[in-house]
């Protein structure tokens, strides 16, 4: 029986004994209309009534930031880790709070896995300047980032599925006038990602989708390739018979309804023959989680190889 001088001592090793080895921080953007749970309203309600045929057309409505928080931290075992969802912007815990929170649960070793589609500014340069803030702030943790999602087969399959499930083109694609598909991410400076994962990402697209369709990727604003290219060549090099877009967002917003729906109601202004169509965005599939659960485990797998 330990003397009553070592209880405490001996209490206080248990609980660290139940403690995950892991911190693990599911870093979002976040929006000011994320403050509803998680971000999933509708972009195609919202389009509202006059709206184009084409941009009303909701087969499904997304699991949002909490879900997917959730299904992390299931395919990440609570005994290997314990999930805190944070965002950048607008929605609370911001990172330094987040690392707080699980630091008074005794946890000293952290992931932040950026739950960003691209490599723009966000997932890269400000990334990093957040981490370095937050080591400064708590010298005392290891603080570790993880990769993106980037371009992954299992996001270019999501892309197929959200194809396919508008069902058959209008105008029927052939081998010499295809099906075009215009893959859309959020907008960045050149200077921020130069895109070599998005096209990256087209490419598994166009395999995945087989003969009889062309895929062409874009921004929707700030930098290149812009909207209108990718579609002009589409149109006069691939010749398509039909466009049909993919917003390449996990959420409807204001990049959705004014960027993306609004170029695409310029493209039907100028191509009016032309059949187009839009897919919701990709919403918080299951997918997208199980590419961060890779993400954390490439981080796990380096820092035991590095402790062997």
């Amino acid at each position: 029986m330990p003397r009553a001088g070592t209880q405490g001592q001996v209490a206080a090793q248990s609980v660290q004994s139940t403690l995950p080895p892991w911190g693990v921080i599911l870093l979002c953007h976040g929006s000011q209309r994320g403050a509803s749970r998680a971000e999933c309203s509708c972009a195609w309600k919202l389009a509202g009534p006059d709206a184009p045929a084409w941009c009303r057309q909701c087969p499904s409505t997304p699991l949002g930031l909490q879900d997917a928080a959730c299904l992390l931290q299931e395919q990440l075992t609570p005994a290997r880790a314990q999930v805190v969802l944070s965002c950048l912007e607008f929605i609370q815990p911001h990172p330094p709070q987040a690392v707080q929170l699980l630091a008074q649960q005794g946890l000293r070793r952290i992931v932040l896995v950026p739950y960003l589609l691209g490599h723009g500014k966000h997932a890269t340069l400000e990334l990093q300047e957040v981490l370095e803030a937050l080591r400064g702030e708590n010298p005392q943790m290891e603080l570790l980032l993880a990769d993106g999602l980037g371009a992954d087969a299992r996001l270019a399959e999501l892309v197929v599925e959200r194809v396919r499930g508008l069902g058959a083109p209008t105008a029927r694609p052939t081998a010499s006038r295809p099906a075009g598909v215009l893959i859309v991410k959020a907008g960045t400076k050149t200077q921020y990602d130069d895109c070599l994962w998005l096209e990256e990402l087209g490419r598994m697209v166009e395999n995945g989708l087989g003969l009889g369709y062309a895929v062409a990727v874009a921004q929707s604003h700030y930098g290149d390739p812009t909207m209108e290219a990718a579609a002009a060549r589409l149109v006069e090099q691939r010749r398509v018979s039909s466009l049909t877009c993919v917003p390449y967002l996990l959420f409807p917003g204001l990049i959705l309804q004014r960027n993306v729906l609004g170029t695409m109601n310029r493209l039907q202004e100028q191509y009016p023959d032309l059949p187009m169509s839009v897919t919701p965005p990709l919403g918080t599939d299951p997918r997208l989680v199980a590419v961060a659960a890779d993400r954390v485990q490439e981080v796990w797998r380096r820092a035991d190889s590095s402790e062997a």
